[in-house]
Order: structure tokens, then sequence, then C-alpha cells
């Protein structure tokens, strides 16, 4: 049996939280392995009988707005109460390591902190595989001798599975060497998603979606938890630039503690803005294909975070919807991708004349 390790796991059959974990989880099983998933809590329907999925208690922090933005939150209550739901969930997940590991052969991690780390140092002797991904580098730099925990995971010489070069490179910097040369091996591999979903449509399939999901005008899409690093705000403002009778209907899906704001921005700017929610799986695709220009305005934060590889860019472009991203993070890597734009961040006030090209070339 396979152990699976995570903070953020689907909650529900559609859920989009952690669902790269679970497509990872499903080529695991379609290649014939039982998997054990150890998560935070949450409920979803067994995946397949080769499946077991255990929850630990932590509250809403790995989901819903993230725990990178529950670390940094601008009340010290809340970020004390971000720390010890961690803690909490830290001491819950080596109980759970050590009472199962036993009975693994392998393992995999998702997110070095805390799933990656104590893997590391409760089960050695397995095979690990460990996934890193956006916020991952980041939190582990602002741990006490993070520099040195990063080393210290490569001395274990498990796998470290990068979702991009960024983050390779990002890691390098903090170990202060390349990890290879320290012990580890390393694989650069974007996580995984649901092609049976995303994937292109016909001009009908389009109308209908359309149709289905009130698109009766020009719509851009964006998607994404609706917190800072996300650059929804921009986008608003972007779209408010735009003479008012060409300006489209922004649609962003997601939820987080920058809704009340982005309410504001828009009707301060005159934009046509919708705030679905959280959609399912099944719901995003067909929204990405029904729409007529997605975008995604990561930015780096004044900290230096940023995103990995969206996951959501990747899957707008599989269903060859016209796609507008800032090339921060490890979004660069994708330059060249046919159907993609990138916009550099320090040119981020071109943004309304390059939503305004793009639809104009539909």
């Amino acid at each position: 049996m396979i152990g699976v390790v995570t903070t953020s796991y689907p909650r529900s059959e559609g859920d989009s939280a952690g669902v790269f974990v679970r497509e990872r989880v499903r080529l695991l099983v379609a290649d014939g392995h039982a998997v054990e998933i150890v998560a935070a809590d949450g409920r979803i329907p067994a995946v397949s009988e080769s499946e077991k999925l255990i929850r630990i208690s932590a509250g809403a922090l790995f989901y819903e707005g993230g725990a990178p933005e529950a670390f940094e939150a601008a009340s010290m209550r809340a970020r004390l109460a971000a720390w010890a739901a961690g803690a909490q969930f830290s001491l819950s997940l080596a109980r759970h390591l050590v009472e199962r590991g036993r009975r693994w052969r392998a393992v995999e991690s998702h997110w070095l902190v805390p799933c990656g780390v104590l893997v590391a140092a409760l089960l050695p002797g397995l095979p690990h595989r460990a996934h890193v991904h956006g916020g991952d580098i980041f939190l582990l730099a602002r741990l006490p001798w993070g520099d040195s925990i990063a080393r210290a995971l490569c001395r274990r010489r498990l796998t470290l599975v990068f979702a991009s070069a960024s983050l390779h490179q990002r890691f390098t910097a903090l170990a202060g060497n390349e990890p290879e040369l320290l012990g580890a091996h390393v694989l650069v591999e974007a996580a995984p998603f649901d092609r049976a979903l995303f994937h292109p449509r016909s001009a009908d399939e389009k109308a209908r979606l359309r149709a289905l999901h009130g698109f009766s005008s020009p719509t851009v899409l964006a998607a994404g938890r609706l917190v800072p690093i996300k650059g929804f705000d921009l986008l608003v403002t972007a779209i408010g630039r735009l003479p008012a009778e060409t300006r489209p209907t922004l649609v962003i899906a997601g939820q987080g503690c920058e809704r009340p704001h982005l309410v504001q921005l828009a009707k301060a700017a005159g934009v046509r803005l919708q705030l679905p929610g959280m959609l399912w799986q099944r719901d995003l695709a067909e929204h990405m294909a029904a729409a007529d220009l997605f975008v995604h305005p990561c930015r780096t934060l004044d900290s230096g975070r940023s995103e990995g590889m969206p996951l959501v860019v990747r899957e707008a472009l599989a269903c060859e919807t016209p796609t507008v991203a800032f090339a921060s993070g490890g979004l660069v890597e994708l330059r060249g991708a046919a159907g993609l734009t990138l916009v550099e961040e320090a040119e981020r006030s071109r943004l309304p004349d390059i939503i305004a090209s793009a639809l104009r070339g539909l």
C-alpha cells in the first residue's frame, strides 16, 4: 500500500481544493496500487475500493483562503490561531504516520510543510516522493532554520517533485546548493488535472454552454482563491478602464477574504461582476469552455511569494480558451504556449489594452 499525506484534499465530489492530489491518487490507483490517504478534515466519497481516506481535524486552515494567507493575516490573533491550528494538525499527523506508516511500502507527500518534513523525519526508511507546490518553499523559508531543514530533507535521499522549474530554483537558493548534490532525486512535473473534463469543445457545445450559464455578452473568466496573490483586484480595475460600451462581464469563481473588496471595486468602476463562489470541477470546466477569455493576473507579493504553476491556467489552455496571465512564478515556463498571452508584472498597466485586443480578435 502507498500512503499519500497531504494538507488539502477534495472535501466532496467535484471540490477543487487539492484536486491535483486526487488526480495523482487516481494515477496511482490506475497503476494497480492500493492507496491510503491522510489529509486535513472534510468529507469525500471513496474514489475506488483501492483508496482509503483518513481525515485529521484542522478547521478551515488549508481550505478557503489557504494556509499561507492565514499565517500572514493582518490580525495577530488570527495569525496565532492559524499557527495553533497548524501545530495541532502536525501533532495529529505525526501520530497517524507512526501508527499507519508501518503498513506502507512507499509514501507520497504534498506540501513540504508540514507533510514532507514529518514524513521524512518519522518514516525515514520508506521510499518518499515529496511534491512541492506554490507556497511550500515560502513557508519553509519562514521557519527557524528553514535552510537547514531543506538540506536535511535532501540528505534523506527522497525524490523531490517540483511543480515548476522556478520552484526548483527557489528551493536551491534556500538550501544553498543543488538538491541533487545534497542527495535528493529531482523531478520537475506540473501537477496533473482531469483531461476528461478540461478539453476543447465544438462551436455548438460552446454555444450551448454559454446559454446554460447565461453568458449573453462578452465574458471574461477568472478562477482561484479570492486572496491578494491572485491579483483579482487588478483585473477588476483593468476591466473598469475599458470603454463602457465594450466592457465585458467579469466572472470570478472562488471564495476567500477578498470578496467584499472586489465587490466594492467593481461597483466603483462600473464593472458587471459575478462571484458564483467556488465551482465544482465540471462547472469550472464548462465556464472555461463558455468564456470568451480567461485571465489569471497572479502577482508576486512584497514578501517575495509567487505562485508555482497555477493549475487553472493549464486547465483553461486545455479547453483552448484564449488566456492572459501575468508572467509570475512558474507561469514564465509556459511562454510560447498556444493561446497564452503573458504580461510582464512591470507592465500591468497594459492589461486593459491586452484584454480589449484579445476580445476584438475573437
